[in-house]
């Protein structure tokens, strides 16, 4: 759903939900003693993005140095090298694998005006698969075992981004492909040519282990850097990693932290390494600091001294949220403390939700006490598992020597949750609340239909879809309930159908179960043979049920444009269709099912309450995502025009996302709250955002969106008694709209 991706594909089970911690913000509010002692003063210190907004401003980092080779352009300078007068290219070959479908190389990296042919050699199946970079973008389209060649002439050296082609689910959502022209060794020529900007401990710090290092590794170029590892060495040995779980990924960069467990007393130079995904070298940096001597332990400590700096008592903060403050053990071995867990109420009867990350630097907290020890005290715990509504969070600490709770009070804050997990779920893709409290959603690659009830997801599915299609865009894409459910208890789901003899998906299938006693009974195809594209893109697949009693289902143009301008075909269309099957006799087109045209792959219905108008949100080529008011047999334009245009016969989209230099937002499910019609809200796949437009006739501007959650990629929809639900890739969440509203607000200010 960004740019050529238009609906998730089953790509690794990768989010930053499942992304272990994020790199939080060290962001100081105010210090103090758990105690009534006077509370320290906090001093200026770099400061790292946090997922949760702070009432302090975050400074300017502080960049470490970086002792980086040569980049690309600066070597071909130095060398003297130019285009050549004829082409005299250098041969890259790319293989795609069959099953599991991967590429070899895994990594491509191009030299500066050099002349490159790309071969690129299929398997048995249809691949196609885009590639950006070096200012241009190359769309291929490979027949089974065929071949293709490109030829390119780098103006600009960097690193090319591969999109659109099949992937294991453990791999990235973007795979950089590195080559590395012949004569040349990865000694000789630095790759990725990145940048490791080191957020804390500042450079020179002095303080005592352990410690955590939190930085960002950015390519300079924008580009993506898939960044698999970031390393830290001291004195030839590597001392501290930071992995995949360690990492968050941004549109062009990734940031890190990782914990330095212990360092020998005195002066060091450590050397921080960002590794691509097959080991290359992308950036290095170094970073001064002093490790203090521990003093002699005197007894055993019975008290600590702690501070928590976010959040604020009361606050009503989202998912994720971070907890962060300051520990410390006086009179002890540095700062004494060995844990720092995080309680969903008192540790008798409560539940323990995350272990923080400790030893991050805090020069103010040593400050204050006069201690130098104390400068690594500082603790980030992310929590993205709570439900909605109060909590009162406990901070408990263990010693570092005996391992035991220190025996004095918790830190305590009591917080409301506007948004709370409601269950993991494995892609729940679409979503569909009944009117009894229960929520219907699908799974994108299981097959399965399952059902919430209650706040707990039932052991059995309500039902299994067989001979689904699971390549790219393909699956079990949609999922309505009877407009008159549960009188008419009518589930209908819309999936890729496969081809049993090629395994390649040859349709796609309107179905119908009933409800009997949460189990799908009397299967039914109310539509077959819908179209679907052997190359597992555009493909669409949402279906809905309008005011009108009618069904409503989009069909994507299935990676063939120019089907989108031809209203006799059903490709790039929403069509509209009797809950039987049949065509209505309403329809713009007599005879046939299409509602409107000209679309490319619209992924989000909705019906305004109030009016009955229909919207839709429909995916750009890497940006130009639509917003679209949408009337019967009109024309959208694609692929003729993209975005607003003013055309004559075709119908301009109320909002447009992802114009350059804004990153495509990948627009997918979209839903309307009785509470609020004037809200169009939709997911975004690129981000997991949630967003509402305001609707405003001819005064609706994109500019007015705001971000209500960042846990929203696949769907939104609403019940009846009042909750938002809305799904990612590994999870459903629910939240009252009000709460979400006056969580922006807050934040916005």
């Amino acid at each position: 759903m960004n740019g050529e991706r238009s609906i998730p594909a089953p790509v690794r089970q990768f989010t930053l939900l499942s992304i272990a911690i994020l790199v939080g913000a060290v962001v100081l509010v105010s210090c103090g003693f758990f105690d009534s002692e006077p509370e320290p003063t906090p001093t200026a210190r770099p400061s790292p993005v946090s997922a949760v907004p702070s009432p302090v401003p975050p400074q300017v980092p502080v960049e470490v140095v970086a002792d980086i080779p040569p980049c690309h352009s600066e070597v071909a300078l130095q060398q003297g090298i130019a285009p050549a007068a004829e082409p005299t290219p250098e041969i890259i070959r790319i293989q795609l694998l069959e099953r599991p479908y991967r590429m070899i190389p895994q990594d491509i990296v191009l030299r500066q005006n050099r002349w490159y042919q790309f071969v690129i050699t299929a398997g048995e199946e249809w691949h196609a698969f885009t590639v950006h970079g070096l200012g241009d973008r190359l769309s291929y389209e490979i027949p089974p075992g065929g071949e293709k060649a490109h030829l390119v002439h780098t103006t600009n050296a960097g690193v090319f981004v591969v999109e659109n082609w099949r992937r294991l689910p453990e791999s990235p959502l973007r795979n950089t492909i590195t080559v590395i022209p012949q004569g040349v060794t990865i000694e000789t020529w630095h790759e990725a040519c990145g940048f490791l900007t080191v957020y804390a401990p500042a450079a020179d710090s002095s303080l005592s282990a352990p410690l955590v290092i939190q930085g960002e590794v950015k390519s300079p170029s924008h580009s993506w850097l898939d960044v698999a590892r970031v390393e830290a060495w001291n004195r030839g040995q590597r001392v501290g990693v930071a992995t995949r779980e360690h990492m968050e990924s941004k549109i062009d960069h990734k940031l890190f932290y990782m914990t330095i467990p212990y360092l020998p007393q005195g002066d060091h130079t450590l050397l921080l390494k960002a590794f691509l995904q097959n080991d290359t070298l992308a950036a290095t940096a170094t970073m001064p600091l002093t490790v203090l001597p521990d003093p002699p332990l005197a007894a055993t400590p019975q008290g600590f001294r702690g501070f928590i700096d976010h959040p604020a008592d009361g606050e009503l903060l989202g998912l994720p949220l971070t907890v962060q403050g300051w520990v410390v053990i006086p009179d002890s071995i540095g700062t004494g403390v060995g844990t720092v867990e995080v309680w969903d109420g008192p540790r008798d009867d409560g539940k323990l939700l995350a272990e923080a990350v400790f030893g991050i630097n805090r020069q103010d907290v040593a400050e204050a006490l006069g201690d130098p020890r104390y400068a690594s005290s500082g603790f980030i715990a992310r929590l993205a598992a709570l439900p909605a509504g109060p909590i009162d969070l406990h901070i408990y600490i263990r010693d570092r020597v005996t391992g035991q709770y220190v025996s004095q009070p918790p830190l305590v804050r009591r917080v409301s949750i506007a948004e709370g997990k409601v269950a993991d779920a494995d892609w729940p893709v679409a979503l569909a609340a009944a009117p009894d409290g229960r929520l219907f959603y699908a799974e994108l690659q299981t097959g399965n239909i399952r059902i919430i009830q209650h706040g707990q997801v039932l052991p059995q599915p309500f039902a299994t879809l067989e001979n689904v299609s699971i390549h790219r865009d393909a699956g079990v894409l949609g999922l309505a309930l009877h407009p008159d459910f549960p009188a008419e208890p009518f589930v209908y789901a819309m999936y890729v159908v496969k081809d049993t003899d090629t395994g390649l998906p040859s349709g796609q299938r309107v179905v119908r179960f009933r409800d009997d006693d949460n189990s799908g009974a009397d299967y039914t195809v109310i539509l077959g043979d819908l179209p679907a594209t052997t190359n597992v893109i555009h493909n669409g697949g949402r279906i809905a049920f309008g005011p009108d009693g009618k069904l409503y289902v989009t069909i994507g143009d299935t990676d063939v444009p120019d089907y989108a301008q031809d209203p006799a075909r059903l490709e790039g269309s929403i069509l509209r269709y009797n809950p039987d099957g049949t065509i209505p006799d309403d329809n713009p087109f007599p005879g046939s099912p299409v509602y409107a045209y000209g679309l490319r792959n619209v992924f989000g219905l909705a019906f305004q309450p109030n009016t009955g108008a229909l919207f839709a949100t429909d995916n750009g080529p890497g940006g130009f995502d639509e917003v679209n008011l949408i009337e019967p047999g009109q024309n959208y334009g694609w692929p003729e025009y993209m975005g607003s245009n003013g055309v004559e016969g075709f119908v301009d989209p109320i909002a447009v996302y992802g114009m350059w230099p804004e990153p495509a937002i990948g627009p997918t499910g979209a839903a309307f709250s009785p509470d609020r019609p004037d809200l169009l809200l939709f997911c975004g796949y690129n981000g997991f955002y949630l967003r509402a437009l305001p609707v405003r006739g001819a005064e609706t501007s994109k500019d007015d969106t705001m971000v209500l959650s960042t846990n929203c990629a696949l769907d939104v929809t609403y019940s009846s008694d009042g909750w938002v639900f809305y799904s990612t890739i590994s999870a459903i969440y629910r939240a009252r709209l009000d709460d979400l509203l006056r969580l922006q607000e807050s934040t916005a200010q």
